[in-house]
């Protein structure tokens, strides 16, 4: 399984289950905003009540498609687990194969 590099940046509201504003990183330098409850994005609790941010968190996603920039740059174009979209509704994103990891 792959897991995309992300950040949480802010509370959106604290109060059980909480809400979080993460930011994703495209490939063009884009930074997405993506919003959703605490547990979507974090099964470790590392987003409790109190937390300092930002908290570098990984996601899970589907690698769709590999591919290169003009410069010869390796990307990723991306689906993201559970139905999490940006304010946009866009569910599928293009990175920089640097910010994937992959696991068992």
């Amino acid at each position: 399984m792959h897991y995309v590099h992300v950040e949480a940046v802010r509370w959106i509201d604290e109060d059980w289950p909480g809400w979080v504003e993460v930011h994703l990183n495209e490939a063009d330098g884009t930074v997405v905003s993506l919003i959703d409850k605490v547990p979507v994005f974090d099964d470790a609790d590392r987003l409790a009540p109190g937390v300092e941010f930002p908290v570098g968190l990984e996601f899970p996603c589907d690698v769709l498609e590999w591919a290169r920039d003009q410069v010869g740059n390796r990307l990723a174009v991306i689906r993201l687990h559970f139905s999490v979209e940006d304010e946009n509704g866009r569910t599928i994103f293009t990175v920089g194969a640097s910010t994937l990891t992959s696991r068992p």
